[in-house]
């Protein structure tokens, strides 16, 4: 990405991960961009678990300044329901002085009519990153079928690339797969950039030993309250792949992350085989959205410790 500044909505924030991304963007590097708001749904979590969780992480982040705009508590037609990965609170379900805060009021207006509002006041300019189900987003573009070319840059966390082994749909896809239709109805390529979860894990292989001995580690007050929101999920698997914060390491520096990418017409099944992805990667007449298709392993890793090392220099 170019040494500009940039605005960045973050959009469809969830669980813990809100801690990461928020870590990732809000903090230590790259701090020529500027996140302006933060707009809640539903997803991990409940939407008012979710907001409680925005601004535990703002709290922790000293950035009670970003905004937070709530947006939908329930996907546009069903979802389904979540496996509460990151406990039924989305952090961990610890008991923590990490957990207490200060509240910050939400924006009186919903998520969809800020995302459209600041689509048009930093038209060209605006990045949003959407990290979760694209709820808001739905109703942002069907409000205004315009918002999405205002838009500098989109990135969409979610899908997977269908093949044997990823022949399910994915969370944040399933969890409304009428608004992933939608975004998809109305997408552009020189705008959209879709991240599957299914090319993400199959890139890396970033281990939980490397997680707990490495990452884990690094004697930071952001490390300590990340082991503790993490508690619960980081013993439910040998590997550390989660998607979001990966997304949010190729939005920061993607040169360097992204080995490949491609230009696709990506749709999603609506009635049988339900929120399964297809991509149509030759039909150049159709493309709607760029994807990545393979990402690099150790550069993330780097940008990870450079991240939450930050706080000790």
């Amino acid at each position: 990405m170019k040494k500009n500044k940039y605005n960045f909505i973050i959009a469809s924030i969830t669980a813990v991960l809100v801690m990461i991304i928020l870590i990732l963007f809000l903090l230590y590097y790259f701090r020529r961009n500027q996140v302006i708001a933060l707009t809640t749904t539903h997803g991990n979590v409940n939407e008012p678990q979710v907001f409680n969780n925005t601004q535990k992480i703002l709290n922790i982040a000293d950035r009670r300044d970003v905004l937070i705009y709530r947006g939908s508590e329930y996907p546009l037609v069903k979802g389904v329901e979540s496996d509460y990965y990151f406990g039924m609170d989305g952090l961990g379900d610890s008991e923590s002085e990490f957990l207490e805060y200060e509240p910050i009021a939400a924006q009186s207006n919903s998520a969809a009519l800020a995302l459209i509002e600041m689509s048009k006041k930093y038209e060209g300019e605006l990045i949003v990153v959407a990290l979760g189900p694209l709820t808001n987003i739905a109703i942002a573009v069907r409000l205004d079928p315009r918002f999405i070319s205002r838009l500098l840059k989109l990135y969409v966390a979610g899908g997977h690339i269908y093949s044997e082994i990823y022949n399910a749909p994915e969370f944040n896809a399933e969890m409304d797969v009428e608004a992933y239709s939608i975004l998809l109805q109305n997408s552009k390529p020189d705008i959209v950039t879709l991240i599957p979860y299914s090319q993400v894990y199959s890139s890396h292989n970033i281990s939980r030993e490397w997680r707990v001995s490495i990452l884990g580690s690094i004697p930071s007050e952001l490390i300590r309250a990340l082991n503790v929101f993490e508690q619960k999920s980081i013993v439910q698997s040998e590997d550390w792949t989660l998607l979001d914060p990966v997304a949010m390491g190729i939005v920061l520096n993607g040169t360097q992350i992204v080995e490949d990418w491609r230009y696709t017409h990506n749709t999603i099944t609506l009635c049988e085989r339900r929120g399964t992805n297809t991509n149509n990667f030759t039909s150049t007449e159709y493309f709607n959205s760029k994807i990545i298709y393979k990402v690099k392993e150790e550069p993330y890793k780097k940008l990870l410790i450079d991240i939450f090392s930050a706080d000790l220099k």
